[in-house]
């Protein structure tokens, strides 16, 4: 059983993990836990955990989207089960940690040597758009990781209808359908990626691989 499955199977019975630093933690119903439960949480802790760490915002969309229509829950409540399904404690939790995933791959890209002048400007201005809160703001509204920071594969940084909308400039509005830079431009959702080709930047501009091994 994978980490995923085991995942499933106790949301169904009514139990949820949580991640407390190294801690693996459930609630749940009285009396649902059993010992061969517990055996089976200490035996895949450590692929739990990596699970429970990794947030899901396409997944988290979706389910908050299914509780909202089934349930007939108000969405904020939709999104509050949605994100302790996947281990937080709230949507907002779920969103903080998946905009430090965003800075963390923007930070590493813009280190690197081998980026061109103009992929450097716009990793700056990607920083930006992060470091003002307003990926934040974007993630909570459902913007993804390829409106805000996705290129063109064999254009990155030519490419405007397909250039995420971090790359655009100081940004000084965020509504789920653009993003509105100072001076009044604005770049609409609706266009960016839309026949579905455009990457994250990271994944397009990686480390160059190096060989480790052990000594005999």
């Amino acid at each position: 059983m994978n980490a995923e499955t085991l995942i499933d199977s106790l949301h169904r019975r009514g139990v949820r993990l949580r991640i407390d630093g190294e801690v693996l933690r459930w609630f749940g119903p009285v009396g649902v836990m059993t010992e061969a439960d517990l055996s089976t949480l200490r035996q895949h802790k450590a692929a739990l955990l990596a699970a429970l760490a990794a947030p899901d915002p396409d997944a988290f969309e979706e389910r908050a989207a299914i509780i909202e229509h089934d349930a007939g829950l108000p969405r904020q409540d939709a999104e509050t089960l949605a994100a302790q399904e996947q281990g937080r404690a709230d949507a907002n939790s779920l969103h903080s940690d998946v905009v430090q995933r965003w800075a963390a791959e923007i930070e590493r890209l813009a280190k690197l040597p081998a980026v061109s002048p103009e992929g450097a400007e716009a990793l700056k201005r990607a920083q930006a758009f992060i470091n003002g809160g307003w990926a934040l703001q974007a993630a909570r509204l459902g913007w993804d990781e390829v409106e805000l920071f996705g290129v063109c594969p064999r254009a990155p940084w030519q490419r405007l209808d397909w250039k995420g909308a971090a790359f655009g400039g100081a940004a000084q509005a965020v509504t789920q359908e653009a993003v509105t830079y100072v001076g009044g431009l604005r770049r609409y959702r609706a266009i960016i990626n839309n026949d579905g080709v455009a990457v994250p930047i990271w994944a397009l501009v990686q480390d160059n691989p190096t060989n480790e091994g052990n000594a005999a």
